[in-house]
């Protein structure tokens, strides 16, 4: 199996060493900084590029990890699909729904394993929780991103190329209460800026409303100036159940008058790259939990919340 990757910074560092563990070596890197991608390719023994389409055609790769700020997707997942590779992509897999609409079609029509890089679908927690609550029928989900981040970064606190907390870090709980909860027909947010003087051009701290295409109600809550106990969690209601699930690997609550306490082992950060490479090998697009499609049904629920923001109103969620 032939693999590759289209951008090779923080994130690639995580897939990278998943896929050592595994024993599945990289085979072509390429990044638009030279001097990056020559370090990832010495580290791997493998040829580096710094144009995508140039390795493409070269290289003819079976596997490709995408791995770019949201604000750069210009049709890299697109043009690895047209050459027949399967794809992951990290998370989320654009800013602009536009460009995630597009590199949809052209999955779907070069039939394409693929995945998107939200882990949390695949910790052993959520599992744990999936078995849990089974066929019954969820009221609310409500969920949190909590953290503060570098100053000194230099893509995530520009709006243009992130698209705000919600869309680029948050984005993995609005994709894990659609996981338990189903679409999300409406959304409404609020936010505050300059609550940090040089963290983010955008709002550091948001509240998010959500109605379900169920019914069924939630609320999102992020911040990036300031951590807090139990920073990335998700909680689930319904009738006489609760269940509150701590990123990655803990499991507490209350069913039919019993306590839930679990604790998992398995965050699910080498467990979704394991998965993608099984589905690669057996052609069978079933055992990922993380398609392309579905990362853009969470994309489009967070831009309706970015709308909003501007707005102040409620926002459809246009799919």
């Amino acid at each position: 199996m032939k693999i590759a990757f289209i951008g090779v910074g923080g994130i690639a560092g995580n897939y990278r060493s998943s896929l050592k563990t595994l024993g599945r070596p990289v085979a072509a890197v390429c990044d638009i900084n030279a001097e990056r991608a020559a370090k990832a390719a010495q580290e791997e023994s493998a040829a580096a590029y710094t144009d995508h389409r140039a390795m493409l055609k070269k290289e003819k790769p079976e596997v490709v990890f995408v791995c770019i700020p949201p604000g750069a997707h210009a049709g890299q997942a697109a043009d690895a699909a047209k050459a027949g590779a399967a794809l992951f992509v990290a998370k989320p897999v654009s800013n602009d729904l536009k460009v995630a609409r597009k590199t949809r079609e052209v999955i779907a029509e070069a039939r394409v394993i693929n995945q998107a890089g939200y882990m949390a679908r695949y910790s052993d927690v959520t599992q744990k929780a999936k078995e849990i609550v089974g066929a019954r029928a969820l009221g609310m989900g409500f969920g949190r991103f909590l953290c503060r981040m570098g100053a000194t970064h230099p893509w995530w606190g520009k709006f243009k190329m992130s698209g705000g907390q919600m869309l680029e870090q948050s984005t993995h709980v609005f994709d894990y209460l659609r996981y338990f909860l189903g679409e999300v027909a409406e959304v409404q947010a609020f936010g505050k800026k300059n609550v940090s003087r040089d963290i983010a051009d955008f709002e550091e701290c948001t509240v998010c409303n959500l109605r379900f295409a169920s019914g069924a109600v939630g609320n999102i809550t992020s911040t990036c100036v300031a951590g807090g106990e139990d920073g990335f969690a998700a909680e689930l209601v319904g009738d006489n159940l609760y269940l509150k699930v701590v990123m990655d690997t803990k499991l507490r609550g209350r069913v039919d008058g019993e306590a839930v306490s679990y604790d998992g082992e398995e965050r699910g950060y080498f467990r979704q790259v394991e998965q993608f490479l099984k589905a690669v090998e057996t052609r069978d697009q079933r055992m990922v939990r993380t398609s392309y499609e579905d990362a853009v049904r969470t994309l489009a629920v967070t831009v309706a919340a970015n709308r909003s923001l501007v707005t102040g109103r409620g926002e459809r969620v246009e799919v």
